[in-house]
């Protein structure tokens, strides 16, 4: 039977079918916006990576396009674990037909909030994507830690030594997460973590928003922001005039170091334990330069997609990635 893997963050929608080999990874935009009562929403174009998905009666705009509608919000914003939110953003990236379990990575253990997504989502599930009708079962659901996967990955895979101690900092679109681990017999022993909410590239965006520069400028969203640097863009949408490069380098650096600080300060006591730092999730490209080669300081291959392939290798599939 085949697993739905599924990373739902705060930036974006990355999921993959194990079962076909290799697996491809699909991205998506983490936004929506109900658009049950905007007609023009709903008979408007409609683009695979920005998909108009209706559930149980409501209609819901998802992915890029859904940034430029008002009140549009993102995964973090709206609360990715209500089910006006989650269920929208997993069917649209759900194969029509599917019938298997679902493997998802959650950012910490909640027994709560864990019997209310089994609960919204185990069953059949009638609803459509582009006016076009779906259909999935979900047998069954498990759960896996972001951050802890992606290490216990690291280690198995030889991007670290096994012997020694390793401090990952998953910098994530909202949420930067840290763990300091060893490797005993095929397991991690934890011996500290911590999340810090609000610190990863949404941080940098408003650091930015904040600049005299651009408060000079029509104002600017902080989505906007995301998406440009995501695109390797220092300017919003096609408007080259609308720029923050000027300020952008300094932003990042700023950003970088407040990072760090926070990390190193709240892991004082076990640093003595670290022989490599791993740096992953899609905001430490930002950071490459500033990490390659610098000793004991790493970073995760893809590491925006470190998580969900973790996650893939442990359902026993293989990766293939796939641009959105």
């Amino acid at each position: 039977m085949d697993t739905l893997c599924a990373d739902i963050g705060n930036f974006s929608v990355l999921t993959a079918v194990v079962g076909n080999k290799p697996a491809s990874i699909n991205k998506m935009r983490s936004l929506i916006v109900d658009v049950t009562h905007k007609g023009d929403v709903r008979d408007g174009l409609t683009a695979d990576d920005s998909p108009l998905v209706e559930v149980k009666g409501k209609f819901f705009k998802l992915g890029r396009q859904a940034g430029r509608q008002p009140n549009c919000l993102s995964a973090a914003e709206a609360g990715k674990n209500q089910a006006e939110i989650f269920l929208p953003m997993l069917l649209a990236n759900t194969p029509d037909g599917f019938e298997g379990s679902v493997s998802m990575l959650v950012p910490a253990f909640s027994k709560s909030a864990e019997t209310w997504i089994r609960t919204a989502i185990l069953g059949t599930h009638e609803y459509s994507v582009n006016k076009r009708t779906r259909i999935a079962s979900f047998t069954d659901i498990e759960f896996h830690r972001e951050s802890d996967t992606a290490l216990h990955y690291a280690y198995i895979r030889g991007i670290v030594p096994q012997t020694e101690g390793t401090l990952l900092i998953d910098i994530g679109g909202g949420t930067v997460n840290a763990v300091i681990a060893t490797f005993e017999d095929g397991e991690l022993d934890i011996l500290w973590r911590d999340s810090f909410d609000n610190r990863g590239g949404i941080a940098l965006a408003k650091g930015i928003l904040d600049t005299d520069y651009v408060k000079a400028q029509k104002t600017m969203k902080t989505a906007d922001i995301m998406d440009a640097i995501a695109n390797g863009k220092r300017y919003i949408g096609n408007r080259p005039d609308r720029s923050f490069e000027p300020v952008f380098d300094d932003c990042v650096k700023a950003w970088f170091k407040a990072i760090r600080v926070t990390v190193m300060s709240a892991a004082d006591a076990y640093l003595d334990d670290v022989n490599n730092i791993v740096w992953m999730g899609g905001s430490v490209e930002l950071l490459r330069p500033q990490l390659e080669g610098k000793d004991g300081q790493l970073v995760f291959p893809s590491p925006q997609e470190a998580n969900i392939n973790a996650l893939i290798h442990l359902c026993g599939g293989d990766v293939e990635v796939v641009a959105a």
